[in-house]
């Protein structure tokens, strides 16, 4: 028993103190972009284990139209596009390591909007937890529709510059590496 004790200890001790990595601008610029996807799609917080397949879909409707459109079939009226259950299968793969297991319908229709806010994210802090995930903690913001600021840069730099960039909010997420990327695991918007 004494043992188990003296090993549980260990561990959570070396939890509790986690190094935060030093990302180089290139991991920091694809981990900016990475959760991007999220807050530019608004996706809402979630817990563990606790991603529903409406919300998976909800995100890769919206994350399709903000990125992908010209992948997009136009509806016969021009007033929506069409995203297949392949193309949606696609991206919740891709950003959640997961498939919807059954889709209602054979193709999703997304209406056709435009004059919405211009939304990113930048990553702040990100440290590891073991089993090749991470903990990582951001900064949302966003300007006006058209604006096209650098995304990578500093709210200093977008002074300097003009540019009108409001930090609308934080995030923290717990993120999965894969051999070529990350998944998000669970993610908690909140206010800035």
């Amino acid at each position: 028993m004494k043992p188990l004790l003296v090993i549980l200890t260990a561990i959570t001790t070396a939890a509790c103190f986690a190094e935060p990595i030093k990302m180089d601008i290139a991991q920091k610029k694809k981990l900016d972009t990475f959760f991007s996807n999220f807050s530019e799609s608004h996706v809402a917080g979630f817990k563990q284990g606790a991603l529903t397949e409406d919300a998976m879909l909800r995100f890769a409707l919206s994350h399709l139209y903000i990125n992908n459109l010209k992948s997009l079939k136009k509806t016969a009226d021009g007033n929506s596009v069409i995203a297949t259950t392949t193309q949606v299968d696609t991206a919740t793969s891709r950003y959640f390591d997961r498939k919807i297991a059954t889709h209602k319908k054979p193709s999703y229709t997304i209406p056709c909007a435009s004059g919405e806010t211009f939304t990113f994210s930048q990553i702040d802090t990100m440290e590891g937890t073991g089993n090749a995930t991470f903990k990582a903690t951001g900064t949302i913001y966003s300007t006006d529709s058209g604006a096209t600021p650098d995304v990578h840069a500093t709210p200093a730099t977008w002074k300097k510059t003009g540019e009108e960039v409001t930090a609308t909010g934080k995030f923290h997420a717990l993120i999965k590496k894969l051999a070529d990327r990350y998944v998000l695991i669970e993610y908690t918007p909140g206010e800035a």
